[in-house]
């Protein structure tokens, strides 16, 4: 009995100082790797490094277009982890924040345009290295709750989980964002029910991404807006040379609203694109009181579109196929329409219903292009066709002043 009393001591002991041992033996390792990965990060640079034997505290600069934005890290050594979703046995556990005090102008002002004045970092990511060197990465966007000119707004908050091993060779993950709610004046103007979606991305070949919003319900110009079961995949493939091939498919099969309109589909094809182009117009895109179209046209853009609308006065069909070089940096701006087709080579195929357009807003203009002979009538169809090549304009196989077409496109006759 003694024997096995002191054998159960023993193994207690070395469990214990194996325990309190570890986290000295893996903190070199950890502070090797971390600067390894840091070396990798395109404009970032560590700023200090504090070691200790359970743990570190790191700070990182990110310097970009928009400024120098500060980073800091909280390091845990394992094999006993305290994770913000309790205990956890692991290797590595460590979270990341935004450094309130250090943020590029920009950044500071697009976060608080949306949580207000920032008291603390609305974005953690917390990583935890497990012993299998499988690295799972949790992003917490903190939830906000506030009023201004378009009334209240309110977000649940979310967070974005991406899992991989050390390598990075597989990065698997899955989005969920709460709910989002505005009001004005007590009435609600915009909800929508909880995201969900799941992504798969392997290095040098490419990945895909499906996300899932059940409900959006709002109040539009024309009425009350609801869409069910909203769905979105993305495919992603890398080519070679640094290029990219993106699809997207948006899917709306339940559409209730004051327009005729039952459903809806599109898919957008970006068949080569440079990252950094592709960054530049997602940017564009971002909500802003003004925009440069001139200077944010200035990137080559290819792009395919399939569009179809059903309605419940029949469908309406759009195919466009378009490579845009791009603005040149230097030269004018005005309103031209000249200026816009100089640099554009594409085609665009519209059809509908006779009755989905003269039903719809839009009876105007599609009786006086049908007057004067841009939208042809064939089958209960209304159709026209579009080519565009180096600042030529043909409207079903007929050239036509551009400014002329506008006009018309316009109902400035």
């Amino acid at each position: 009995m003694n024997l096995l009393r002191i054998t159960l001591f023993s193994l207690l002991g070395l469990t214990v100082a194996a325990a309190l041992a570890a986290p000295g033996l893996i903190g070199p390792k950890v502070e090797e790797i971390w600067k390894q990965q840091l070396a990798r990060l395109q404009g970032g640079n560590s700023v200090g490094y504090k070691r200790g034997w359970f743990g570190a505290e790191t700070s990182t600069e990110l310097t970009g277009e928009d400024g120098e934005t500060e980073l800091l890290t909280a390091i845990q050594h394992g094999p006993v982890l305290f994770t913000a979703r309790g205990p956890r046995i692991g290797l590595v556990y460590s979270e990341t924040q935004l450094s309130v005090e250090r943020m590029a102008p920009q950044l500071r002002a697009q976060l608080e345009n949306i949580y207000g004045r920032l008291e603390q970092s609305p974005l953690v990511l917390e990583s935890l290295v497990k012993t299998d060197n499988r690295v799972v990465n949790h992003l917490r966007l903190a939830p906000f709750s506030h009023g201004g000119a378009n009334g209240e707004l309110s977000f649940d908050g979310g967070r974005v989980v991406i899992e991989t091993d050390y390598s990075g060779a597989l990065l698997t993950g899955s989005v969920e964002l709460g709910s989002l709610r505005q009001t004005e004046s007590g009435q609600e103007t915009l909800y929508t029910e909880p995201v969900s979606g799941e992504f798969r991305f392997v290095p040098g070949e490419g990945g895909e991404a499906a996300l899932k919003l059940p409900l959006l319900r709002a109040e539009s110009e024309s009425g009350p807006l609801e869409l069910r079961d909203i769905r979105l995949q993305l495919t992603l493939e890398q080519l070679a040379g640094g290029l990219l091939k993106l699809v997207s498919d948006l899917q709306l099969p339940q559409v209730q609203s004051a327009t005729p309109i039952t459903s809806l589909q599109q898919q957008v094809t970006l068949p080569q694109i440079h990252v950094a182009d592709l960054v530049h117009y997602l940017r564009a895109l971002l909500p802003t009181a003004a925009r440069d179209w001139p200077q944010k046209m200035q990137r080559p853009l290819q792009l395919q579109q399939q569009l179809a609308v059903q309605s419940r006065n029949g469908p309406v069909l759009v195919d466009a196929d378009i490579d845009w070089r791009g603005l040149p940096a230097n030269g004018r701006r005005d309103k031209a329409v000249n200026q816009w087709l100089t640099p554009l080579t594409g085609t665009m195929t519209f059809s509908a219903a006779e009755q989905a357009l003269l039903q719809s807003p839009l009876v105007g203009q599609a009786m006086m292009l049908r007057q004067y002979g841009l939208l042809l009538e064939s089958n209960g169809e209304l159709q026209m066709h579009l080519q565009v090549d180096k600042g030529q304009l043909q409207v079903n196989g007929q050239l036509l002043p551009p400014d002329l077409f506008m006009m018309a496109l316009m109902g400035d006759f």
